[in-house]
């Protein structure tokens, strides 16, 4: 498929429709090469919260980040898509009870036990999007 046309979102809109998934990716680097990895998230106060329960997350402490979220509708074809970058921090859990759990939402089976990468949204993007089907040729 590829995009036909698109619009670019202000930051008000990227901010509510960052809200209404809870399913999103982080973009790093892994042995000088992007990598990607989907994570359940909430957006909150202009910060991605990221529960964590592997201390895999940790190296991620300090380190600038990307971070994307989407939602496409399979019959309209249309959707939109939110890319954010910004610096991370690794909570530990009494930090992510603290700092995270008075928050109004929270992501997904989130316990006091539950650790937190949380990224600071520092730059936002988005864009709307209506994908089109490819036609095959035929020789």
């Amino acid at each position: 498929m590829t995009t036909s046309r698109d619009a670019r979102l202000p930051l008000v809109q990227c901010a509510r429709l960052l809200r209404s998934v809870s399913v999103g990716r982080i973009v790093f680097t892994e042995n000088a090469l992007p990598a990607v990895r989907p994570v359940t998230f909430a957006a909150l106060a202009g910060e991605v919260v990221i529960p964590v329960d592997d201390v895999w997350f940790e190296r991620f402490d300090s380190e600038f980040l990307a971070f994307q979220a989407d939602s496409i509708d399979p019959w309209t074809r249309m959707g939109w898509s939110v890319f954010a970058m910004g610096r991370a921090t690794y909570l530990s859990n009494s930090d992510s009870v603290a700092r995270v759990l008075t928050q109004q939402t929270v992501p997904w089976s989130v316990s006091p036990s539950t650790c937190h990468l949380v990224i600071d949204m520092e730059q936002v993007t988005g864009r709307r999007i209506a994908l089109t089907a490819v036609t095959a040729t035929t020789n």
